[in-house]
This record gives C-alpha cells, structure tokens and sequence, in this order.
C-alpha cells in the first residue's frame, strides 16, 4: 500500500510541475472559459475525487468504524453488566428477604418459647408458693390449735383456782377440788361445743 501512495504522489507532483510551468505562459483571461485548461481541470478533478477516495477509504472510513465497533462493543458490554448486575442485585434482594422472613420466624420461635418457659416457671413457682403457704397455714392452724387448747386449759385452771377461793371466801362450804374439777370441766367443754 505504502508503493502506491508513494507513487500517486511522484505522478502528482510531475503533473503539478507541468501545469505550473504551462500557466506561467498563460493568456489573459477566465480560465473557467478557455477550452485548453478543461483537460488539466477534468485531470484534477478525477485526481482529487481518486485521491479523496483512498484518503475516505483508508484512512478515515476504517477510522470511524473502529469506533462505532467499539462504540457497539463498549455499549453491548455494558447492558450486558447492567443486566448481570441488575439480576444480582435481584437475587440479593430475595436473599435478604428470605433472610428477613427467616430471622422474623427465627425470633418469633425464641419469644414464644422464651414465654411458654416463662409460664411454666411462674406456675412452678406459684404451686411452690401456695405448697408453702399451705404447709405454713397448716403449721399456723396448728399452733394457734395448741396455744387454744393452752389458754384454755390455763383458763380451765384459773377458773378452778378462782372457784375454789371464791367457794371458801364467800360460803362456809366444803370445796372439794376433784369434784368441782369435774364440774368445770363439764361445764367448759358445753361452751366450747355450743361456740
């Protein structure tokens, strides 16, 4: 390629020696209008159009469409990274969700097991409670028995002590302590009965 460009540049540099020297001899006058320049014109204007051509067609032309071939690759390149980078995204989306709906599950799962436990420990101890204050009611139920039967058998007493000075301040009777015993005795258990 390099010979011919070299050699379309030798024939139009002869030529332009040629027609240079011709116009020094020239004639007054347009041009455009002599009929003996429109060979040398029709020459260059095939010369430029040839030359125009090859310069379009190898240069410039190859040029521009390296460009818009790589204008297509880079664009086709990045839809297609969009769209890779559009369905990871997606996919990291569902991920999270899923993750989400597992974690939801997942905690729901420790509260209500965190709160059945929870409920069995607070009745455990409620039944340990009441077991407690049921053994205690009945330890209370039994001393306040013991003390009742003390105070009344202290009052049993008092009373026989009180009946007997009374018996022998007042009257000039005998006392007899076993028989008014009995008698106090008696008489204590009918009112404990009718109460």
């Amino acid at each position: 390629m390099s010979y011919y460009r070299k050699f379309i540049l030798v024939v139009l540099l002869f030529t332009c020696n040629f027609y240079v020297a011709q116009a020094d001899e020239g004639k007054a006058g347009l041009p455009q209008l002599d009929f003996s320049t429109y060979p040398s014109l029709i020459f260059w204007s095939v010369v430029s159009l040839i030359l125009g051509y090859i310069f379009m067609k190898y240069l410039v032309t190859p040029n521009i469409k390296s460009i818009l071939n790589n204008r297509e690759t880079n664009i086709q390149n990045d839809l297609v990274k969009a769209k890779t980078s559009s369905q990871e995204a997606e996919k990291i989306k569902e991920n999270i969700i899923n993750s989400q709906t597992e974690l939801k599950s997942r905690s729901q799962l420790i509260v209500n097991q965190a709160f059945s436990e929870t409920k069995q420990n607070i009745e455990k101890k409620e039944k340990d409670i009441n077991q407690k204050l049921n053994e205690k009611v009945v330890q209370a139920e039994k001393q306040i028995m013991e003390t009742k039967n003390l105070v009344i058998k202290e009052v049993i007493n008092n009373a026989e002590e009180l009946t007997a000075k009374v018996i022998q301040n007042l009257t000039d009777l005998k006392y007899d302590k076993v028989e008014g015993k009995k008698v106090i005795n008696t008489t204590s258990k009918n009112i404990l009965v009718e109460k």
